[in-house]
């Protein structure tokens, strides 16, 4: 399954998170790494606990003497006559119970033969007696540094120079986290638009069938889709347009076909009539029919032609009536029934006895209708059983006109409401217009309807559907047949 495409929005906040929390990690290594070099190059202040100082308390059992243990040393308490009260550790300079001011004051002596340093801080017990902490320590074990307590111009100096490598990395890293943030910004926003740019270019140049694949996100994926959905309407509407011009380019080869074959006929008979060729009253009666009748297939011609044009137009006005569309149809079976009987066919009307209210133009459906069953009447032989079907459904009802004659042949079924298109096989000078189908349907949509082609089993049937009124039955018309055919 796709996974769905994010937001822009997100996507940008998250490179931001990205990028900010990028900047912050480079700040802490930065600060790690000043304090670092700093400290390598500078010394600084040791309050260890191993000095008397840090481990004088009052109460002589807070005394933390773990660390000086630790490392070979030892505490020793004195009194205000130094004394000695207590003894933390393994004393190691011999076992004297107290010392003098003169040796105490050797114990500080830094010199080779003296194998301890010694510190020693007064304090003042919780009764109110001075006492002393006195630290021993092994030189071999301890370090002892010294601390400016002062920054010298030396010092000032390392600490520029540590600031200034850590401000040189720090260029360094903010112009990879920008270059890598604007790479990840571009990944997603100028590749998609380069790509949309070059599909809409397609598009100008007439490719209309190149269509975009770009992983992208949600708003530049609805651009995308968008932008495919009218590249495929533009490659129908030239699949459309190619097509309107070859049934064009048939249309005028038909129609000069269609008109030609009677013309002929007409002027080579009235050359005859005029150069008084025919002379017998009787012959020239007949030859006058003969060109009436060619005449009028010219003018049905060529109002079926006029007629088409107009329902061609996107915006040919339809003015819509409601009525009844069950009366309609009666009044339709009677006005064919008489042709069928004389052609010796059998015509059955299936129509409800209720009133049903369907907004529609009287003329032009009475035309579509009257095609259909003119087609019926003129393709079929003597003996056909022809029905005229009306069925009220859900939202919309269902005018058949079915047969079950000769039938369509199938290489013509999905051709048939094309213009010209005629069941004959020859194009017959008295086998009618062939645009009849045509604008049948035509009619059909204009009424917001379709007109299909069933013509499985033994019967042929054209099914018109018709959308039911949204109005009331109040506002029905009253039409008769008369004004519908004028």
């Amino acid at each position: 399954m796709r996974r769905k495409p994010r937001k822009l929005s997100g996507m940008l906040l998250r490179s931001y998170i990205l990028f900010s929390l990028s900047l912050g990690v480079s700040f802490i290594v930065l600060l790690l790494f000043f304090v670092a070099r700093t400290n390598a190059r500078m010394p600084a202040e040791d309050m260890s606990p191993l000095q008397a100082h840090a481990i004088a308390r009052p109460d002589q059992a807070d005394i933390r003497t773990d660390a000086i243990e630790a490392v070979d040393g030892w505490v020793e308490i004195l009194d205000e006559q130094l004394r000695i009260l207590e003894v933390r550790g393994e004393k190691r300079d011999g076992a004297a119970a107290g010392y003098t001011e003169r040796e105490l004051n050797a114990l500080f002596h830094d010199t080779d033969d003296n194998p301890f340093y010694a510190s020693i801080a007064p304090f003042h017990t919780n009764d109110g007696e001075r006492r002393y902490v006195l630290v021993r320590l092994p030189k071999q074990h301890v370090r002892t540094d010294v601390v400016l307590s002062e920054m010298t111009a030396a010092n000032w100096n390392i600490f520029w120079i540590a600031l200034a490598e850590t401000g040189a990395l720090f260029v360094l890293l903010f112009g990879l986290n920008v270059y890598v943030y604007s790479r990840l910004t571009a990944v997603r926003l100028t590749n998609p638009l380069g790509a949309i740019a070059a599909g809409i270019r397609s598009i100008s140049d007439g490719r209309y069938h190149e269509r975009l694949r770009v992983e992208a996100n949600y708003e530049l994926a609805q651009i995308q889709e968008s932008f495919n959905k009218m590249a495929e309407k533009l490659e129908q509407a030239e699949a459309d347009n190619r097509r309107m011009a070859e049934s064009k380019q048939r249309m005028l080869v038909h129609i000069s076909h269609d008109l030609r074959t009677p013309i002929t006929t007409i002027r080579g008979y009235a050359e005859a009539l005029q150069h008084g060729v025919i002379k017998d009253e009787a012959a020239r009666q007949r030859t006058l029919s003969l060109i009436h009748g060619k005449t009028k297939l010219v003018s049905e011609l060529i109002d079926d032609v006029f007629e088409l044009a107009k329902l061609e137009v996107p915006d040919y006005p339809v003015a819509k009536t409601t009525c009844d569309l069950a009366e309609f149809t009666r009044e339709m079976a009677v006005d064919h029934y008489d042709l069928f009987e004389e052609k010796g066919m059998v015509f059955e009307c299936d129509i409800p006895a209720d009133e049903l209210p369907v907004p529609i133009h009287a003329k032009l459906l009475y035309r579509a209708i009257s095609n259909l069953l003119a087609n019926a009447l003129k393709y079929n032989q003597p003996g056909t059983h022809v029905r005229l079907s009306l069925i009220d459904g859900p939202g919309e009802v269902r005018l058949e006109v079915a047969d079950n004659g000769i039938g369509i042949p199938a290489e013509l079924r999905a051709r048939v409401f094309e213009a010209f298109v005629r069941g004959d096989a020859a194009r017959k000078s008295d086998g009618g217009s062939g645009l009849g189908l045509t604008i049948a349907r035509h009619i059909a949509e204009k009424h917001g309807g379709r007109l299909e082609l069933d013509s499985g089993g033994r019967w042929t049937r054209f099914v018109l559907t018709l959308p039911k009124a949204g109005e009331t039955a109040a506002s029905m018309g009253g039409i008769s047949a008369a004004e519908r055919r004028r």
